[in-house]
């Protein structure tokens, strides 16, 4: 049986990341590295599987970005919804321990939007999405 893992996301895991956005056919940001990475990320992996990575981008001292948020299209939409939940908790979670204030998000989905909805995320405009921390 393969276990589902999220692990920090260290240059190991830019090959799967790669495969992540390759099966999105994300072409403008299939060539991210190292250097265009936020620092602080996850990634979920089923077995050895990528399933879905992100990352919290610093903005300000006191506010973020949800950056590079991507689930594999190969997998079923209960696994990748489940994964994507798994990394947003943990990146919410990371950003509360910084202190960070707020944390936006920019999307065109309307899937993401109300996921983004059911965490208390508020719609700005029709692609941008924000959630107050305490």
């Amino acid at each position: 049986m393969n276990n589902i893992t999220i692990q920090p996301f260290k240059f190991k895991h830019l090959p799967l990341l790669h495969e992540i956005l390759s099966s999105r056919q994300y072409e403008t940001i299939c060539d991210v590295d190292m250097k265009t990475l936020p620092k602080i990320g996850y990634i979920v992996l089923l077995g050895k599987t990528p399933v879905a990575a992100g990352f919290l981008r610093r903005l300000e001292p006191c506010f973020a970005q949800i950056d590079t948020l991507a689930s594999n299209a190969y997998l079923g939409s209960i696994i990748r919804h489940q994964c994507l939940s798994m990394v947003v908790d943990t990146l919410i979670e990371d950003a509360k321990r910084l202190k960070i204030k707020g944390i936006i998000s920019l999307t065109k989905s309307k899937d993401v939007l109300k996921r983004a909805a059911d965490l208390g995320f508020i719609e700005l405009d029709d692609k941008i999405i924000a959630l107050g921390l305490k």
